[in-house]
């Protein structure tokens, strides 16, 4: 379906999670696109499948932003779909962390833009500025406005320009919550702890997403980046018990409070004419051709199955990384049963002190350790992607694909910030490429997609 936009101020497209489409005149742009595949080293996957015309969206766009590192926003094989020359802007994080990954994904026009700076798009009356999250995570948003319409969307980002908050005509914000790996993966905590914990959480977002819409005042409410789920047999146990809000959760109170709540799983078009909403309907397009969830399983284990002791070593070694804390590293199997293959790692030495193990025991570990420890049970194929592709280590636990033990029973802030935000890609990490996982998945995807057409 081709729709007629010219006769309207703007509109927005859902296309799927946190990919959205904006329509002015003179421009268009899409943000944080993630259309096909799992995110997380196979932790999370789209909740709906993506219709088939994004790829099209996207090669018409003006630009697209991208508002952080994280997979679900700046995923890899949806992108490796898009032309490298296509304008793409980034937040302009102080470690530049979202760049530099694009930038290694080969594309070659990446705009940074400060904070809290407003930028007109030239030839049109679109004026944009990015937003910084507000606590210490890098997360941003995006706050644009056309003529007489403006919009905020924060993404997933906390404290989103440290809760100064413009009142805009639409907000387009994260509903659902479970996007994090903490309480679930944490063995600090028993399993009634971390269900409690679990339902907190959840209720704490809901309750702040209230407080935002109470400041801002929209006239419009869109919740989106909460659309994914567990899929694979082997996170029953996560899908089971990971809390998450729905967009009805919020339906009484933008009820009460005359905001029209935008239904992205009902309708994925929305046109809007001064500042009212003239249209709304589900476009009429079929699905995507993805991969079975088991195919893409499949490829990392066969990609990702032979270790490298020397090149693990170089990789923490050259982390130049400090600080009173021995890591302890083991892969396990897909129930997180150890594979017999155990790393320490000590970074209150200089260098830093690389150990393999014969055995290990957590316990003894524990309670004899006078630095901070840190245990990492970790699926073994989702290590070895994260290390040989100098991928963020959030992506580990975001993905419940590790389960945690520390002592003190802390936050770590700077060692997972040094390895999530500035010891990635290879313009930062000092050790030689083993594989390129963007390519070859996206070639695995390609051939078997082909297969699949031919065979219809």
């Amino acid at each position: 379906m081709e729709l007629d936009i010219q006769k309207s101020k703007l509109s927005i497209r859902f296309f799927n999670h946190a990919f959205l489409s904006v329509v002015g005149e003179g421009y268009s742009f899409a943000t944080d696109p993630w259309a096909i595949g799992p995110a997380f080293n196979t932790g999370w996957w789209l909740k709906y499948k993506t219709k088939q015309d994004w790829t099209k969206n996207l090669k018409k766009c003006s630009f697209i932003y991208i508002s952080h590192n994280h997979p679900d926003h700046l995923h890899p094989l949806t992108l490796s779909k898009i032309e490298k020359n296509k304008p793409i802007i980034v937040p302009g994080f102080i470690t530049d962390s979202t760049g530099n990954f694009m930038e290694s994904l080969g594309f070659t026009n990446v705009i940074r833009l400060k904070f809290d700076q407003q930028y007109n798009l030239e030839g049109t009356s679109l004026v944009l500025a990015i937003l910084k999250s507000g606590d210490f995570r890098e997360d941003s948003g995006i706050y644009f406005s056309d003529s007489n319409f403006s919009c905020l969307f924060d993404v997933d980002s906390n404290m989103i320009n440290f809760e100064r908050l413009p009142q805009v005509d639409l907000y387009a914000s994260s509903f659902a919550g479970g996007a994090s790996g903490y309480p679930l993966m944490f063995e600090n905590y028993n399993q009634d702890e971390q269900i409690n914990i679990s339902k907190k959480d959840k209720n704490f977002l809901k309750t702040k997403k209230i407080e935002y819409l109470k400041k801002i005042k929209p006239n419009f409410f869109l919740p989106y980046a909460g659309f994914f789920e567990e899929k694979l047999k082997r996170d029953t146990r996560i899908k089971k018990f990971n809390q998450k809000n729905s967009i009805n959760d919020y339906k009484e109170f933008c009820k009460k409070n005359n905001i029209n709540l935008l239904n992205v799983e009902k309708n994925d078009y929305f046109l809007f004419h001064n500042g009212k909403l003239k249209n709304s309907e589900n476009i009429n397009q079929k699905n995507y051709i993805d991969l079975k969830h088991d195919e893409y399983l499949n490829f990392y284990k066969k990609e990702y199955d032979k270790i490298d002791d020397k090149y693990i070593e170089n990789y923490f070694i050259n982390s130049l990384f400090k600080d009173n804390l021995i890591l302890y590293i083991v892969l396990t199997n897909d129930d997180f049963l150890p594979i017999n293959k155990f790393y320490l790692v000590n970074f209150s030495t200089k260098p830093i002190n690389f150990k393999k193990l014969s055995n290990f025991d957590p316990l003894k570990v524990l309670n004899q350790s006078k630095n901070k420890v840190l245990i990492l049970k970790i699926r073994k194929e989702s290590f070895l992607n994260t290390i040989y592709n100098k991928l963020p280590w959030e992506d580990l636990s975001i993905g419940f694909q590790c389960k945690i033990l520390r002592h003190p029973n802390e936050y770590n802030l700077k060692y997972w910030h040094h390895f999530t935000n500035i010891y990635i890609t290879d313009k930062n990490v000092r050790v030689s490429s083993k594989c390129n996982s963007c390519i070859k998945l996206s070639e695995f995807f390609d051939q078997k997609t082909y297969q699949s057409i031919g065979k219809v």
